[in-house]
């Protein structure tokens, strides 16, 4: 046991002197000096990058606090900004363009200034919901704030109003701080655009599919309402086609189509082609169509008085649907929601415009010694006209109804030949003008230059035929 305790004594003793030795060194003092001023700069270092990132963070609030705020569509955010910005703006229910200029941040005396220039020229201070106005504006000093927090200020250099597709209300800033109003119309680039295909579902449904415009659609059968009974002369399987102005904004959109410059429907049994040609009338123009003879596609009466609608009840012996017995249908009976426009089928004089028993509202329209039309069951008439108006072939008379002895929504269209109904599709209505001479050589010029743009322009129509 003795042994033992005298060994690790021993060894004690040996690592005392061992260490007494190292710090009796001569490199145990600069060693230890050394790791010591190391441990310190340590410290100072992550004290001094804490203490400037606490400054710079403390600086970048304070420089946020100063900024403009702006609420965009009910959202805020915080921006700071010289150059100028620019906000396309989408109206929505209940936008005015007050707010809309409070909300991006406009000073009052801007806004109110903006508004009196708008009055102007435009009394009502209405937005289109779904339009879209442009805002030009910018961040500067306010030199004349004695707010700290609201050092800079939004100033409106331009507030652009669509008023049509082919005008803009444009209102600018002057340089004395004043704003100024004026009209400006839109430069819209023209294209001849070409359509044709087979028709499957109806005319109007496949041509608005096609990429055709509603309206480019409405003027095409309008110009074949002379010749055609939409109800009974086009199938399924026919063929159409057509040439017509459209008209694109600098962005490249398409914004409204114009003349229809040609048409052409190929039906079972005969091609019907029609073109645009400008007649020069003393200092005026105007734009009529002919066939390819030149002879003018209106006729003294129109054979559909009605766009859109359905026959559904021709001319002859029926049984009654209210009567319950056979008894003569003496005119043709057009199916189309209440409220759609009746149109005159020639022009004339109306010597009836009043209830007339089963008749419902009714009106008569005399367009020579010999014949005359009639429309019963409207809804209403037409405001403009009254008994002894002259109207135009064309013009809306009445809205289709349901009065009188009728069992649904519907135009009885009847036509009179010296005072007794005959049958409207049987009648051969006289063409109006025929192209001769000098004016027929020019019709024929016009002519082949459409052709021309029909042999270079592609289809557009998606389903394409060939």
């Amino acid at each position: 046991m003795k042994k033992k305790e005298l060994i690790s004594k021993k060894y004690k003793n040996f690592f005392f002197d061992k260490i007494n030795f190292i710090i009796e060194s001569k490199f145990f003092k600069p060693l230890s000096l050394t790791i010591i001023a190391v441990f310190i700069f340590f410290k100072i270092y992550q004290y001094l990058g804490f203490f400037l990132t606490s400054k710079f963070f403390s600086e970048s609030q304070n420089k946020i606090s100063n900024s403009i705020k702006i609420s965009l569509a009910g959202t805020p955010f915080n921006l700071d900004f010289e150059e100028e910005q620019v906000l396309d703006y989408q109206i929505k229910n209940g936008d005015t363009l007050l707010k809309i200029l409070a909300d991006v941040g406009a000073e009052d005396q801007d806004v109110f200034s903006i508004i009196g220039a708008l009055k102007k020229i435009k009394s009502s201070q209405n937005l289109s919901i779904g339009s879209q106005i442009t805002i030009t504006y910018r961040s500067i000093d306010d030199e004349e704030s004695s707010d700290q927090n609201a050092k800079r200020k939004v100033v409106i250099s331009n507030v652009t109003i669509p008023q049509s597709v082919e005008e803009n209300i444009v209102i600018t800033r002057k340089n004395d701080g004043s704003y100024d109003a004026r009209e400006l119309k839109v430069k819209l680039l023209r294209y001849n655009s070409r359509y044709f295909g087979v028709i499957k579902n109806g005319l109007y449904i496949d041509g608005v599919e096609a990429g055709i415009s509603p309206n480019a659609m409405m003027n095409m059968i309008t110009l074949y309402g002379y010749d055609i009974d939409f109800q009974r002369d086009i199938h399924s399987g026919d063929k159409f086609e057509m040439l017509v102005e459209s008209f694109y904004d600098e962005n490249g959109k398409k914004v409204r189509d114009g003349n229809v410059l040609f048409s052409s429907l190929t039906l079972q049994n005969r091609k019907i082609e029609i073109y645009m040609h400008k007649i020069t009338d003393g200092d005026k123009t105007r734009v009529e169509y002919f066939d390819v003879k030149g002879n003018s596609i209106k006729k003294s009466l129109l054979r559909t008085p009605i766009n859109g609608a359905r026959v559904s009840s021709g001319f002859g012996m029926r049984r009654h649907p209210i009567l319950g017995y056979s008894k003569m249908h003496k005119g043709v009976d057009f199916a189309a929601p209440i409220g759609t426009p009746i149109l005159a089928a020639g022009s004339g004089t109306i010597v009836y415009m009043s209830p007339k028993g089963g008749y419902g509202n009714y009106v008569q329209i005399k367009h020579n010694p010999d014949y005359s039309t009639a429309y019963g069951h409207a809804s209403r008439f037409s405001k403009r006209f009254r008994v002894g108006s002259k109207v135009k072939q064309g013009d809306v008379v009445a809205y289709v109804g349901n009065t009188g002895r009728s069992t649904g929504p519907h135009l009885h269209f009847e036509l009179i030949y010296r005072g007794s109904q005959v049958n409207p599709s049987k009648v051969k209505a006289t063409s109006g003008i025929k192209l001769v001479g000098k004016e027929l050589v020019r019709f024929e010029a016009s002519k082949n230059e459409i052709d021309r743009y029909r042999k270079n322009t592609p289809n557009q129509f998606k389903n394409a035929v060939n």
